[in-house]
């Protein structure tokens, strides 16, 4: 029943197929005559190449070429990204034509390009490709591990189509190399990626490589049914290596079951699609098959001329001279890569010599510019230290002189005031001998009084006549550090300091001055504000400890 469905779906789609076919082919030619530019015109021949090459192998073989011809016609301005892309897939036609040392050939081609380019993701198709050579020629070890370093970098890339592609073929060569098992785990994570990635397509290849691994295993009826649903699939897609491989992989099976007339049918089914599609191993495999079935069937001399043919086709494919071919390509690919490392080497070494040269170069100029400027430095540091000394020098010049006048200020105050304490003390003289004697009661009590306070007075007066000693002393060098020590003082400010560190009290200080005891006690403030002084810290304390 199954069976019966599947055929009435191809019957009923068939025509739809073949009208969608020619369809895309006449868009195809329309866009490639239409006025496009030569890159354009070569990416859209190389696409079509790429996605049709199953359905209609002989033309995609010839575009290939002539999409070939036209990036090597471009001289020097060859797009090495096209190039390697065309090599890539006029080598996967190749490898199907039974040319493995020119399929071969073509990969590395595209290997070094893309190793130039630095396109590990294309590069690793070209290694898996490579694989499936050397698995075409039973050289299962080889193609394993390059299955295994492709998959290797395309999950570093997370392609996952391109690992479930790599695990499908390394479950060929397992199969081919008799590990079963291995075979079928590969193939079983091939399809869970497929599947994961909704790619129906590739899914079926997977599924005609578990008719081999079915057929091996004995499981016949699960390998005819999963056949010919591959077979009825490929008729749909028109996909001409699949049918082919799809007829073989039946024929294989009726020749285990001894059925010998219907796995000839099949052989000669195959047979004819790899002949219209120049598909030189299978054509070889499929007259190996002819030749032993008619052995069994009884006509040796079919059987002699089957197999005639394959010895013809086969020496051409598995004959030592390929071998000899393919294994002279890998030492003339090792040597190159050698060769372009040795070069690369080189060429460093030569960058290396010229960068210290220009280090060299430049350390001389940065040392003479480093010199120049120190010694400029050195003359602008010395000139503005000059300048600084003489200006020094007129400042204290300038201070010299109104120290002088301060000084003859301090002078006359203490001459005026030397005379005030002489007028005070014969007052208080002729108040103690002439009125104090003479008076009585209230007015004794008040001459008292007045007596004490020009007692005071005089006591206070007489402590300024040694004043101008005492502030020559201490403005010697003290009003100068006073200003480079706190340069927001003013000449008031400074003053009282100099006062205060004579250790006058602040009445003595507004006597001196002149001044109102909240003046003083104001300017006290502003100082030790600008002295910076906590609470706690005594003001002329910290005056006199400046030196």
């Amino acid at each position: 029943m199954k069976k019966t469905l599947l055929f009435l779906s191809f019957f009923l789609i068939l025509s739809l197929s073949s009208q969608e076919t020619d369809s895309t082919f006449i868009n195809f030619q329309n866009k490639l005559n239409t006025e496009i530019n030569k890159k354009e015109k070569i990416a859209l021949m190389l696409n079509f190449a790429e996605e049709h090459y199953e359905y209609n192998f002989s033309f995609s073989k010839q575009l290939i070429e002539e999409a070939i011809q036209l990036i090597k016609n471009n001289g020097n301005e060859i797009d090495e990204q096209q190039l390697a892309k065309a090599y890539t897939f006029q080598a996967i036609i190749h490898r199907r034509e039974g040319k493995y040392p020119e399929a071969l050939e073509l990969n590395l081609k595209a290997k070094s390009i893309y190793e130039k380019l630095n396109d590990s993701l294309h590069g690793s198709d070209i290694m898996h490709n490579m694989g499936m050579v050397y698995r075409s020629q039973k050289l299962h070890k080889k193609a394993i591990t390059l299955y295994k370093e492709a998959i290797g970098i395309k999950e570093q890339l997370k392609d996952y189509h391109g690992i479930a592609t790599g695990y499908n073929m390394m479950g060929v060569s397992f199969r081919q190399s008799k590990q079963l098992d291995s075979a079928l785990i590969c193939y079983q994570k091939a399809r869970g990626l497929f599947e994961s990635i909704d790619s129906f397509e590739d899914i079926q290849r997977v599924n005609n490589n578990m008719v081999a691994l079915y057929r091996d295993q004995k499981k016949y009826d699960e390998a005819i049914d999963l056949a010919t649903e591959s077979i009825i699939r490929a008729k749909l897609e028109n996909r001409k290596f699949s049918l082919a491989t799809g007829y073989y992989n039946l024929s294989s099976i009726y020749k285990r079951l001894k059925e010998y007339k219907r796995s000839l049918n099949y052989a000669d089914s195959a047979l004819m699609i790899a002949k219209e599609e120049n598909f030189r191993k299978r054509i070889s495999t499929a007259y190996l098959r002819k030749s032993f079935l008619q052995h069994k069937l009884g006509d040796y001399k079919q059987a002699y001329f089957d197999y005639r043919k394959f010895n013809r086709h086969s020496d051409s494919i598995f004959n030592i001279e390929n071998i000899k071919r393919i294994q002279a390509l890998e030492l003339n690919y090792k040597f190159q890569q050698e060769k372009n490392e040795v070069e690369l080497l080189t060429k460093q070494e030569e960058a290396k010599k010229r960068l210290y040269r220009i280090l060299f170069l430049i350390t001389i100029l940065s040392s003479l510019t480093i010199g120049y400027l120190a010694y400029r430095n050195y003359k602008n540091k010395a000139r503005i230290l000059e300048e600084r000394i003489e200006k020094e020098k007129i400042q204290k010049e300038l201070l010299d002189a109104k120290v002088k006048v301060s000084e003859e200020e301090t002078r006359q105050l203490v001459a005026d005031n030397t005379m005030r304490l002489t007028f005070k003390q014969e007052l208080l003289d002729q108040i103690k001998s002439q009125i104090l004697p003479q008076a009585e009661g209230k007015l004794k009590t008040k001459l008292n009084s007045l007596i004490a306070e020009l007692q005071l007075q005089i006591t206070t007066e007489g402590k300024f006549s040694d004043i101008q000693t005492k502030v020559a002393e201490v403005n010697k060098g003290f009003d100068a550090r006073l200003r480079e020590l706190y340069p927001s003082l003013t000449k008031t400010e400074r003053e009282v300091c100099a006062l205060l560190r004579l250790n006058l009290s602040i009445k003595e200080i507004m006597t001196i001055r002149n001044s109102s005891l909240d003046a003083v006690k104001s300017t006290r403030y502003r100082i030790r504000k600008k002295l910076g002084l906590s609470q706690g810290e005594e003001l002329e304390g910290f005056i006199q400890g400046i030196f």
